[in-house]
């Protein structure tokens, strides 16, 4: 896997007929040769992204003990939240 800069897709080309299969040959080129990517023109607001990011923060402000009321352990869906350091993959702390 080689290569010289982060994959930048536009997802409004997955919503047009003429530019879906390109888009879909760049995601999968994305996905399998480079492992990541970026996305833009998701007709996410501006407005919506800054208020997520403002809810995140102040969720990581809490008091730890406000923050482990929400373990992944305690959701049935393992979603939520997850103290730094618990996380092991193949034996090993991420």
């Amino acid at each position: 896997m080689s290569f010289s800069s982060i994959p930048v897709l536009d997802l409004s080309h997955a919503r047009d007929p003429d530019t879906k299969a390109s888009f879909l040959d760049s995601l999968r080129h994305a996905l399998l040769e480079v492992g990541f990517l970026y996305i833009k023109g998701t007709g996410i607001s501006d407005d919506l992204i800054e208020d997520v990011i403002s809810q995140g923060k102040r969720f990581f402000d809490l008091p730890e003990e406000k923050k482990l009321e929400v373990q992944m352990k305690n959701a049935p869906s393992f979603l939520g939240y997850n103290k730094l350091g618990n996380e092991i993959t193949a034996h090993k702390t991420d």
